[in-house]
Formats: C-alpha cells, sequence, structure tokens
C-alpha cells in the first residue's frame, strides 16, 4: 500500500516538530499514551475499500489491532485500560464529547517511534484515518 493512504486526514497526525521532540527530548524510560477518540459514524475509506461501509470504531479496532498484534513485537504496545467515554464530567458536554478511551504503555519512546515507522503499521494507518473524526493524544511518563 502507498503512503499516505488516500484517506490521509493529516489533522489527526502528530506533525514532524511533534515526532522531533519526542525523539529527542522525550522522556528515558516507559512512555503511556492517553488516547481520547471521537469515532465516525460510518468510517471513510478510500473508494473501493474491502472495509468500506464498516463503522468508526470497526475501522479503529482493525488499527488498534495492527499496533498491538501485528507490529506488537515492535511496539510492544500494552492496553492499559479501553472503554467507553460515558460522560462530559467536567468541560463542555458538545465540544469535549468523545466515545472511547484508549490508555497504552510502551517500554520506551523508542518502541513508539520504530512502531510509527514500522511498513505494517503505516499500511493499517488506513483504519485509523477511516475511523477518527477527532483524537487527543497525550503522551505521559510511564512507570
Amino acid at each position: 500500500m502507498s503512503f499516505p493512504p488516500a484517506n490521509h486526514d493529516p489533522s489527526i497526525d502528530p506533525t514532524a516538530a511533534q515526532v522531533r521532540m519526542l525523539r529527542d527530548r522525550g522522556p528515558d524510560g516507559p512512555i503511556v499514551m492517553l488516547n481520547l477518540l471521537k469515532f465516525r459514524a460510518q468510517a471513510a475509506y478510500p473508494e473501493g475499500h474491502p472495509d468500506a461501509g464498516s463503522s468508526g470504531a470497526e475501522a479503529y479496532a482493525r488499527y488498534q489491532h495492527a499496533f498491538t498484534v501485528t507490529v506488537g513485537a515492535t511496539s510492544q504496545a500494552e492496553v492499559l485500560f479501553e472503554g467507553p467515554v460515558d460522560q462530559v464530567f467536567i468541560g463542555d458536554p458538545e465540544a469535549d464529547r468523545w466515545d472511547k478511551c484508549l490508555i497504552v504503555r510502551y517500554p520506551s519512546r523508542h518502541h513508539f517511534l520504530a512502531m510509527m515507522a514500522d511498513p505494517a503499521y503505516r499500511d493499517a494507518l488506513v483504519h485509523r484515518y477511516a475511523a477518527l473524526e477527532r483524537t487527543l493524544l497525550l503522551q505521559m511518563h510511564g512507570s
């Protein structure tokens, strides 16, 4: 598959500066990524894609399988928590609405960055772009 896929959405990607900051000045040791995810009702796959017609949540499940299983030896990603967001307790209930929270631990920033460079991972990004209306990804020190 060519990169980026036809459904590439740069609004849900890190910028080059953000990737460089993690690479050059990120923490030593484990990192944890807090993902807040808002899914599309219907996944936005490129025309003719075999998974067209899926929901955004189904498309994201394919992407999650890629970073935990398909490239799991590279990423060593460990899902610490995943579940639906029930309500916005503090904040704007419409603007801050998310469908799912996913907390993933990586042994190091190097594992995370190696995952991002893996060709199989990059091929799976078609599912991420199809799935997400918007996302927020917070990087934290892990333990």
